[in-house]
This record gives structure tokens, sequence and C-alpha cells, in this order.
């Protein structure tokens, strides 16, 4: 099969789940078919066309780059509308050349970010069948994570809601500076940080009060334009690969009419390192990710503080983040530990008794509970997370629904630490089935279903 993939970059250029997830499937896909990756290209020095361009190979996968991409909102919002749907030129016979020579059959998108939605109409009228992978929210919520300007849930999307939601966020300048092969080459030699501390600022803004006396109804029109041209886009999806059932229903309470499957992600790196678990005196909690409200964190830092106080001294939470180093000064058994190579993720996980993954936001999948679960450590996670899917499997009470219900499921485990003792036993009686190879022979099949 010969299978154009699209996502916004490669490791080690661009890191995070899907990135990964992406990647691991290319090279696992490469081993019986062609494969090609389109990758989003410079944003900050435009050129007059949209191409496909010859950027590199990898193994067997031949690698290209798109001159003059939209420009991708990362982990920001959206300041300017139109710059994400803005009018682009691309060249339709250097793009046709390139997927009839290759015989391309399934285009495969891990992100609509920096992608026209023109080009891939364009694409599919030339036969090809589109499928798209849920990673995040990116053309349902143009803030990504579905919390509202108050920080929590949202259930709709409009243009005023939109509009208050992103009042704060960077400009389309700031995104092409953030997204350039400038500024990774600079941040890559660690000249500066200062995109980086703006990034903190931006995220920081999400839970200030405003009200929609801040913007005005030309904004709230474009926003309007926004939405209908990304439920446009949609419509070109043949078929959907969400990663978790939780993202199918957030999907289609957006979106009505879409046809897709559910299937769990993994990365090459997710492997069955299971071993029985021993708890001592103390457990060791764990909680990997970013300190934003949005992932949980200060929930999770308010509980455990909460915990302490009330004397229960019998635990230590390490916080991976890359943000902080040390001990809390709140909670000295909270420990802030200095930032880590993904190499070193085993390790990490073998010196920890369970996980918490808290999240406030829909997280559409969550690689780290599965690699978790893959060294037969027990994981907690919210009702807001899509690998929920995999720990329901071995046992639903790891789920909680509120902040009192984690509460009370953390007293329970340090008044008995067998329960994670349990759990684990749980984790190893289990066949493990969640392996690249596996999942890349699912995902063929799944593009077979097609035809």
């Amino acid at each position: 099969m010969n299978i154009l993939h699209y996502t916004i970059g490669l490791p080690p250029t661009r890191h995070g789940g899907s990135v990964q997830y992406a990647y691991d499937l290319m090279v696992e896909q490469s081993k019986t078919n062609n494969v090609f990756a389109l990758i989003c290209g410079d944003t900050l020095f435009r050129s007059s066309k949209c191409r496909f361009k010859r950027h590199s190979q990898n193994g067997n996968i031949q690698i290209y780059s798109l001159t003059d991409p939209l420009t991708p909102t990362l982990i920001y919002g959206v300041s300017d509308p139109d710059s994400q749907h803005r009018d682009i030129d691309f060249d339709r016979e250097d793009i046709r050349n390139f997927i009839q020579s290759n015989k391309i059959e399934i285009m495969h998108l891990h992100t609509l970010m920096g992608l026209h939605k023109s080009i891939v109409e364009f694409i599919k009228g030339l036969g090809v069948k589109i499928i798209y992978t849920s990673h995040d929210f990116h053309g349902i919520c143009p803030h990504y994570n579905l919390l509202n300007h108050t920080g929590t849930l949202c259930s709709k999307s409009d243009g005023a809601s939109c509009a208050l939601c992103n009042v704060n966020e960077p400009s389309d300048n700031f995104l092409r500076i953030a997204n350039s092969s400038l500024y990774h080459f600079i941040k890559k030699r660690g000249i500066i940080n200062a995109i980086k501390k703006l990034k903190k600022k931006s995220i920081t803004t999400l839970s200030k009060k405003i009200d929609i006396s801040d913007v005005d109804d030309e904004i709230i029109g474009k926003f309007n334009q926004l939405l209908n041209y990304y439920k446009e886009y949609f419509l070109l999806i043949d078929k959907f690969h969400f990663n978790s059932t939780q993202t199918k229903v957030v999907f289609n309470q957006f979106l009505s009419g879409i046809d897709g499957k559910v299937i769990p992600v993994v990365t090459s790196g997710i492997k069955d390192n299971r071993k029985p678990l021993n708890i001592h005196t103390r457990v060791t909690f764990g909680f990997i990710g970013s300190l934003n409200d949005y992932k949980g964190f200060p929930l999770l830092k308010s509980i455990f503080t909460q915990l302490y106080n009330d004397g229960y001294h019998n635990f230590k939470l390490k916080v991976y983040s890359g943000e902080l180093i040390g001990f809390d000064l709140e909670c000295p058994a909270i420990e802030y530990c200095p930032p880590y190579k993904y190499s070193e993720i085993s390790n990490i996980l073998s010196s920890l008794d369970c996980i918490i993954v808290p999240s406030k936001w829909y997280e559409t999948f969550s690689l780290v509970t599965l690699e978790a679960m893959g060294h037969g450590i027990p994981v907690i996670v919210s009702n807001n997370v899509g690998a929920k899917d995999i720990v329901s499997q071995y046992n639903p009470y790891f789920i909680f629904s509120s902040s009192l219900d984690l509460k009370s499921k953390l007293q329970s485990i340090l008044s008995n630490p067998g329960i994670l003792e349990s759990m684990n036993d749980t984790i190893l009686s289990h066949s493990w089935n969640f392996d690249i190879s596996k999942h890349s022979s699912e995902i063929l099949e799944f593009y077979k279903s097609l035809k």
C-alpha cells in the first residue's frame, strides 16, 4: 500500500505524543508498505506557492515538507481567525504529480494544523482516501482543549464563545516565529528562553475574568467563519480513527454524521515490562506532564497538601514537569524532579508505585497511562482521560469523577497500600496486547475497509 502521512513534524525537532505516534506508525508501516511523510514547513519565510518539497529520508520513509503552510497554533489559541484559513495558492501540477507518480492510496492526517483544506480537497479529488486520527480537538475548538474562558469544559462552539476564549492569545507573528526552523535552531542550542516564558503566560490567561464586552461583532463573525471552514474540512474525512471512546463521543457531539472506529494508540517505546509491585512503608506517586490547570496538577497538589495536613505522611509525590526542581513549599512530600530524557522513562516508572493523570480537559488518550501499565504500575485517571478505556478493563475503581472522589481513593490507598498491589496483580494476570506491530496491522486493515 502507498501511504502519505501528514504530521506537524518529526522527532526530535517536534515532540509530543501525537508526533511520536505518527513517526512510530510510519516506521512500522514502512517495513511492508511505501510510506511518505509530509510535514509542516517553515512558517517564518513564506513562499509564493504551496508545494511538496523533498526534505530528507529516514530509513524507508521519504519525507517532504509543505511550503507556505498555515501557521500551527500548537498549544495556543487563535487571536487572528483569518490567518488560520487565509487564501493560499498551491501548485496543483506539483501535487498531482506527487500523488499520481507515487500511486498514493491513503492520506493519513494526524493534525489539521498547517495544512490548508483546499489541498486536502484537491488530493481527495484524485481518488485518495482521507483518514484522520483524533489526537486533539483542533478544528472543533480554536483553543484546542475544549476548556472555555472560565476553565470549565465547553459544550458548544460558536463565534461568541470562541472569541471569549481566545481574546488574550498570542499573535500570528508570534506563532510564525515559534514554529519556524530558526526558532528550533536557536532552541536546540539553548540560546534563548523568551518564547518559552511567553508560552507559560499564554496558558495562564485561561482563567482571567472576561466577558462579551471584551470582543466586538467583527471578531465574532470571523470566528464563525473559521468554525464553518473546519466543518467543511471535516467533511473531507472518509473515516475517523478515534484513539478513545471519549474522543469519539466528543467529536460526535460537535460533528454530525461522521464515520469512524475506536482504536487505542501505542508507540514503539511501549512494551511489556510488567513486574510485581512491592510497596514498603511509603507510597510513591508520580505525576508526569505540565503543571497547567487543564492538566489537573493544581487540583492534585491541593489534595495531597490536604492529606499531608490531615496527618497522612506515608507518601511522596514525584512531579516530572521539566518546569520546577526541588520540594514544594506548602507540602514537603511533593518533590519536583529535574527534566528527563525519554530514554529514562522506564527507570522513572520503575521507581513509582502509582501514576496519577488528573486531567480537567478531555484528554484524547494519555500514552503515559499505557506506558505505566506496561511496567505493571497502577494508574489513577480522571473521568476526562481517554485512556480510561484501558484502565476500566483492569479495575474501574482507578477512575475518579470528582476531587472528592480522588481524595477518598487516595485516603483508602494510603490506609491500605495493598489496593495498589492488588491492581498490580490484575495487570500482571492479563495478557498484554499493546504493541506497535499489532497496532500497525490493525490500522492497515482499517485503511483497507475504505476500499
